[in-house]
Order: C-alpha cells, then structure tokens, then sequence
C-alpha cells in the first residue's frame, strides 16, 4: 500500500503538532520515523492509521482517500493494546469484528503467532497480561498482523526489550517488509533500524526536516545535529575516522565499516580492534551531538515551563485559589454567579496556555455522569410540567440539576487546571507546608500530604490512561468504524485494562516509594524551595476579589 501525505497538520488547541508535512511512503517499505520526544512522531502514526483527523491536508492511500484499507498498529507500551482473558481471544477480537468465520479465524491466529516467533499450542491459552514485555509485544503484534494488514505502524517497537529480543523482532519486521507489507515505525533506535530502512523521515517541532535514503542522510549529518538527534554508531565513527584523514565509507553497520577500512591503503589492524572506542575531537561537529540532543530537548522542556504565568506562580498560591475558588463555586445559586465563576474559570485556561483538545479529553470521561444527574433531577413522580404518564419532567428540578452539574463541573475543571499546571514534588511541598501546624496535635502531615498529591496526580493519569485504552480498541476495529462509539462489551473490556493497569501503576509506586527509603517520622530535606514573589501576592489578591464578588451576588 502506498501512502501520501499532502501538506498534512494537527494543532491540540492553538498548539500546531504537525506542520504542512509532505511524505510517500511506497509499497512494501520500511519507513524510519525519527525525532526527538515531542517532534510528532506518534501524531504522524495516528494520523496515517485514522485515529486522528488532520486540521489541514490530506491522506491517501494508493492514491485514494477511502477509508475502506487494513492497517495494523501497534503501541509503544502493550499493557495499553491487551484486553482479552487469553491469548487466543486477544487476537480472535479483531478478527471476529470483520465477521470472519469460526474456522477461518482459528487458521488466521494460528498464522499470525507463528509469524511472530511464538508457538500457538504454548501460548493460545495464557493470559496475556502474565507474559514478559518481550511475548506482550509479540502478542501485540500477532493481532495487528492476523487481518492481514498491508499498512502497519509500529510506535517505539524495540522500548523495553532485550538485545535479544530486539534482534527477533527487527527479523520479524524485515521478513514482513519482504512480503510486501508497507511498515512504518516511529524510534529512537537509529543503530536498529537505520540499517533496515528504506526511507528515513526526520520530524523537528512538527516539520518534516528529511525525508529520503537512510545512507544520503548520514552523508548530511547536520540534518540530525540541528534535529538534536545523534547518528548511528557505524556512522559516527565513519566521520571521526574522516576528520583523522581516513577516506571511509560512511556506513550503516560496523561490518561495511570494517570492509571499507580493508580496502583503505595501511589500515592497522589494531585500530579497527579499537574503532567502538575513538575518542571524539571538539572540533568534530559530530561530538557533542548528544549534549547537543540533550539541551535541545530540555530546552523544549524549559520553554513549555514557562509559557504561561499559572505555571510560574508558587504553589501554595494555586493550592489557595483551588480551595477559596471551589467554596465560591460551591455557592452557585444564580445565573449572575454562574456566569462571573465560569468567565473567570475561562480566563484561567486561557492564561494556562491548556490545549483546548486535552482539556476536552479530561472532561469527557464525566459527561455522563452528568447527564445522569441532570435526568434524575428533572424526573417528577408528582406534579410535573411535562407528562409521561406516571411520571414527568419538572423545570424546576430540571433546574436545580443543572445548577448542581454546573458546579460539579466547575470543581472538577479547576482541579484539572490545577494538575495540569503544578508539578508532582510542587503540589507535595505547598500541601505540606499548609498543613504542617497540625503537627502539633499528632496529625501525620507527610503522609497526608503524600496521600494527596499522589490522588491529584492519579487523576490526570488515570484520564490518559482512558484516552490510551480507547485508541487501542479502535485501532482493532475494522478501518472504516473507527470513529464509531465503543459497545458496552468494548466499554467492559476498557474497565477490565484500565483496573489492571491502576494495580500495576500501585504496586510500581509502593516499589518506588520503598526503594527511596521513605520513613514517616524523619525530616527530609526540600527537593524544590518554595520562593514567594510579587507576582504571588498579586494573585492572592485576585482571587480575594473574585471570591469576594461570587459571595455577595450569591
């Protein structure tokens, strides 16, 4: 299958992700997509696999827009892409969706574990969930692979896996690729798959800097310097051998490497023994390509840190306006109130510089419930305005539910801006210092402040998480429907991951939090001092105003 992207871009709000990005992708290649974390390498897998809709451009596939092609795709993590109680069933999901019949289907996961190196009779009826990382990501595979996909996007393949596992697994993808199967793979790991590739696409702050033969980008390694990227290890000793005055070939693979020395005139057998260890010149441009990588990424970091001024102030300020700003809410009485709480509520996310797109994805998980409250409220077993019967809807209860879901709402968006703008160890230490006059009467104030901040930081998680699980059983729907609802059964499935992961997620935090030696009752010191500026007593001051006028007109 051929793929074409045309002038292809995804904004997250005013935030552009991908931008004007032109790609072909021919039929039976193995596309490397390389950046740093953040360039937009997973958003260029899920545009090209449907599970997000390009702002601007166009994808097409064999020169047609229709959505009615296979593709398979596989997760950086496998705990998201596993739902089912056995092997058999995980991959049996996808199949039984496209109406497969029952035997053909048997034959199709049969193929489809073979493929990835696993034995049907040892591994159809294992659970998945208690399989290594290796066999997961397998069992990941085998179920994008058995509707026969000629498309399949693999994100950060080789994460987590063994140097032995990794070479199984680069084997699997080259024999795919010789099938004629279009793959196309998102990594960091440009020594693994660099040597496979028949394109390589270079993405920096949502650009397409390169697109072409993985051996003319090593010839330009300034493209992947200024992309904060660092060559293949073959290639980086090819250059360093240049700039000592050696003609080599720039190569892919320490072997091509070691041919093309044979054939320079007075090659020295003990220097190719000691190739791996050259020592990088400063004046090479190739040898502070990782610091190089490293600034830029943590500059990206800083950057974002400091985009807007809720994200700057301290966090006693923040914990201060929640608690005030939420008790004022709590008084929605009025639509005069409700309209000053939810303007103000909206200039916060505005400063915020919040993604409008992610803080709809907090949300949504809630709309339910809230329809669910607002529907009970309005119901009438007595006098009602509307008749249905023995029962009825009330206006009056319509409402007071309504003011009631407002204020829900209004609580749980003010506790999303306020994960989303403080840190982890800053929402800890301006609890702890809040609450640390309790002391006094026994009160265990560092576990109560650990309680607290690990919940506030669960919560945001737990809604990635969600957002996760949803894409993963879309992508094992049939191309066309996946932007259909999930069924209940498919809901039940989500619950299902998403228990097993909040229990995996505890028992890595309480091994965490052991491993550091955690002891309640001895003093630590400060990982981030907490520094009190104007700009803080400014903000005190605000939010005394606003609380102030929400009480009056309540």
């Amino acid at each position: 299958m051929r793929v074409t992207l045309t002038n292809v871009g995804v904004r997250y709000g005013q935030e552009p992700i991908l931008q004007e990005v032109n790609l072909q992708i021919e039929t039976g290649s193995l596309t490397v997509v390389c950046g740093l974390t953040g360039s937009g390498k997973s958003t260029l897998l899920q545009v090209i696999g449907g599970l997000e809709l390009p702002a601007s451009g166009s994808v097409q596939f064999d020169g047609d827009a229709s959505s009615k092609r296979e593709i398979g795709f596989v997760f950086q993590n496998p705990d998201h892409q596993l739902f089912a109680g056995t092997v058999c069933e995980e991959i049996e999901y996808g199949l039984r969706l496209r109406n497969i019949p029952q035997k053909q289907r048997q034959r199709l996961i049969d193929a489809a574990l073979r493929q990835v190196r696993l034995e049907p009779e040892d591994f159809l009826q294992r659970s998945p969930f208690l399989l290594s990382g290796g066999e997961k990501k397998r069992v990941a595979l085998a179920a994008a692979l058995a509707p026969m996909p000629q498309l399949l996007l693999l994100d950060e393949p080789t994460a987590g896996l063994d140097p032995s596992a990794q070479r199984g697994l680069l084997e699997i993808l080259r024999e795919l690729s010789e099938l004629g199967i279009t793959v196309v793979v998102a990594t960091h790991d440009l020594d693994a798959f660099f040597p496979l590739a028949d394109q390589v696409a270079v993405l920096y702050n949502g650009k397409l800097a390169f697109a072409g033969r993985p051996d003319s980008l090593v010839e330009q390694p300034a493209i992947l310097q200024d992309a904060g990227l660092v060559l293949p290890t073959a290639a980086r000793i090819g250059w360093q051998l240049r700039n000592h005055g050696m003609n080599v070939k720039i190569s892919l693979q320490i072997e091509e490497l070691l041919d093309s020395l044979d054939s320079v005139a007075g090659t020295d057998t003990a220097l190719k023994k000691s190739l791996p260890c050259l020592p990088s010149e400063n004046g090479n441009p190739l040898a502070n390509s990782v610091e190089s990588g490293v600034r830029a990424e943590s500059g990206d970091r800083q950057d974002r840190e400091r985009r807007s001024l809720l994200h700057r102030l301290d966090p006693r300020v923040k914990w201060l306006g929640m608690v005030v700003l939420s008790l004022a809410g709590i008084q929605m009485a009025n639509l005069s109130v409700l309209t000053l709480s939810y303007a103000v509520l909206c200039a916060l996310f505005a400063v915020s510089d919040m993604p409008i797109r992610k803080i709809g994805r907090s949300i949504r998980p809630f709309l339910p419930l809230f329809l669910f409250l607002w529907a009970v409220s309005a119901v009438s077993l007595g006098d009602s305005d509307i008749s249905f019967g023995w029962f009825g809807l009330s206006y009056q209860g319509m409402a007071s539910g309504g003011y009631g879901v407002a204020r829900f709402l209004y609580v749980i968006c003010l506790g999303i801006l306020f994960a989303g703008t403080t840190g982890g160890l800053a929402l800890r230490e301006g609890f702890e210092w809040a609450i640390r006059p309790l002391q006094k009467i026994g009160l265990p104030t560092r576990d109560l402040s650990l309680a607290v901040s690990i919940a506030l930081q669960f919560v945001p998680l737990i809604l990635i998480k969600i957002s996760q699980l949803r894409k993963s059983l879309h992508v094992r729907m049939p191309q066309g429907s996946r932007f259909k609802r999930l069924a209940p059964r498919q809901m039940g499935m989500l619950v299902t991951a998403l228990l097993i992961l909040m229990l995996k997620m505890g028992d890595e935090l309480a091994t965490a939090i052991e491993s550091r030696g955690y002891k309640r009752n001895v003093e630590r010191t400060s990982g981030k001092p907490l520094i009190w500026r104007r700009g803080d007593t400014v903000a005190c001051g605000v939010i005394a105003i606003i609380s102030a006028a929400v009480w009056l007109l309540s």
